[in-house]
């Protein structure tokens, strides 16, 4: 008897070691703090994962943790989706960011990093919340506003605000830029000018253009003529 209950106690201590082994990876993987969906993908996307460090293709629905890398190639474009209130950025091609963010109650405070390339963003306002894009040169900070913003190669920041203000802020001092102006920004210096007619980059993806076609008086059988674009 007492070899038996000497079995079963080295059993159950294996088996222990057995559960330890499979549970704790599941539980860093479980722990993984999920912010953020693609909504849409186009062309060529992938995603360098923080945990664990792996690279894949994007796809639509996928989630991202924060410390994953969004990259987009030449054509490709990605949308991707907060998941506590629903803000989006888009990509434009050969565009990278990575986003990061921190959970407070039932919100999280975003403060996402695009190294190159552009985004377009609409950011849902929300009393107490934080949006901020860090880029090589600036940061801009928001609050339920639409804007643009591209990082340049050559170490300069363009930002287009389409809805209420940002604040554009490098190592020396900080800007409001507002609804129809362009701000840009230098490590030295930002500058403000007015948006001009035609000046604001296209979002990339599907759009429709809708053309009505009608013969006759008024009277007359109208018809719409629908053309898909893709902009990439």
């Amino acid at each position: 008897m007492e070899e038996a209950h000497d079995f079963d106690e080295k059993g159950c201590i294996a088996l222990l070691l057995i559960l330890m082994v499979i549970c704790v990876p599941l539980s860093a993987a479980l722990a993984a703090e999920v912010i953020a969906y693609f909504g849409e993908v186009g062309g060529e996307v992938s995603v360098r994962k923080a945990n664990p460090e792996t690279t894949m293709q994007a796809q639509v629905g996928m989630f991202l943790d924060a410390g994953d890398t969004v990259k987009t190639g030449e054509g490709g474009y990605a949308s991707i989706i907060f998941q506590d209130d629903g803000s989006r950025v888009k990509l434009g091609a050969n565009s990278q960011l990575t986003l990061n963010a921190t959970r407070r109650e039932q919100r999280l405070e975003k403060s996402s990093f695009l190294e190159t390339g552009k985004l377009w963003a609409k950011v849902t306002k929300k009393k107490g919340s934080l949006f901020q894009i860090k880029t090589p040169t600036s940061v801009a900070s928001v609050k339920g506003t639409k804007f643009i913003l591209e990082e340049k190669q050559w170490g300069e920041t363009w930002l287009w605000v389409l809805d209420e203000s940002v604040f554009l802020s490098n190592d020396s001092e900080e800007k409001e830029v507002k609804e129809g102006q362009k701000g840009k920004a230098t490590k030295e210096k930002i500058e403000i000018e007015d948006l001009q007619k035609d000046d604001l980059p296209l979002e990339p993806g599907r759009h429709e253009l809708i053309f009505y076609l009608q013969k006759g008086g008024e009277s007359a059988l109208q018809k719409e003529l629908h053309i898909e674009l893709e902009k990439k």
